[in-house]
């Protein structure tokens, strides 16, 4: 079978080949952003999670890998380990979150710059990086975070990027809108999830500085952004991008083309479930 992709909205992703499967982030349940701004305890929903798997046809994990631990990225994260098993792949703030919700030391696992993670087929290199300007809730998570717990408790901690290596191609999984200049010089991918969050607030120089440390360094066949999507909706309704309080979106979005039309790289919008087959 071959590898196939799936997007899950913000920058969940679920690459698998058949035999092995691994998830990019766990963030399922996207509670509103109201109740985030209102500083309400959020929390994991057992319902939607297993919805959600179910939808997007994922029986069982090898490994979940969080980019970082905001709750946009980590709050489903133990969750779906416990349902669809695997190792939750982390910092150790992610892992916090982990004790904070059950999970045993074995099924958990710090990373680190440079690590690598074999499953079947598929090695799994891990960058570390830096989040994208703006970041709200800085620091770590220095305990067991126990939900519900408000948004502001999911601290950054770590700040990753991953390199998903097969037989038969390369993906580059890259969530946060920021960049460490040269840190991906001499890779060569053939599809890059490039994170796009915040990205049209910022000045046209770090734009420009972001498109040649990540995509022009990597020059993949094939861009798709991800963190777009307004992650306080549901994933069962039609997404919408961010509103524009938070980001700017038609600006990204007018980059994004202008940067695709000079330089020949193509850059394509997944919707949440949809699935490709990028080596096909």
């Amino acid at each position: 079978m071959p590898v196939r992709s799936t997007f899950f909205g913000t920058s969940s992703v679920h690459i698998t080949d058949g035999v092995s499967g691994i998830l990019v982030d766990g963030f399922f349940t996207r509670p509103s952003l109201l109740r985030v701004v209102l500083g309400r305890p959020i929390a994991s929903s057992s319902n939607v999670v297993a919805a959600t798997l179910a939808r997007g046809g994922i029986e069982h994990l090898d490994a979940v890998f969080v980019a970082h631990s905001h709750y946009d990225h980590v709050l489903d994260a133990p969750e779906i380990v416990r349902r669809a098993g695997g190792v939750l792949h982390g910092s150790e703030s992610t892992l916090n979150v982990g004790r904070g919700a059950g999970l045993g030391a074995s099924s958990m696992k710090r990373v680190s710059d440079g690590s690598t993670h074999t499953f079947g087929d598929f090695t799994v290199r891990v960058f570390e990086g830096v989040h994208s300007p703006g970041d709200r809730y800085p620091g770590t998570i220095d305990s067991p975070l126990v939900p519900p717990a408000r948004a502001s408790a999911y601290r950054t901690g770590g700040c990753y990027s991953f390199l998903f290596e097969h037989p038969t191609g390369t993906i580059l999984v890259h969530p946060s809108a920021n960049f460490v200049p040269h840190k991906f010089d001499g890779l060569r991918v053939d599809l890059l999830y490039l994170g796009i969050g915040g990205l049209g607030a910022q000045p046209a120089q770090f734009q420009d500085d972001y498109w040649q440390h990540t995509v022009e360094a990597t020059r993949p066949g094939l861009v798709i952004p991800v963190h777009w999507d307004n992650f306080g909706r549901s994933l069962g309704r039609r997404p919408r991008p961010m509103p524009r309080l938070l980001d700017k979106f038609a600006r990204t979005k007018d980059l994004l083309d202008r940067k695709s039309a000079e330089s020949g790289i193509p850059v394509r919008f997944q919707q949440p479930f949809d699935t490709i087959t990028p080596f096909g």
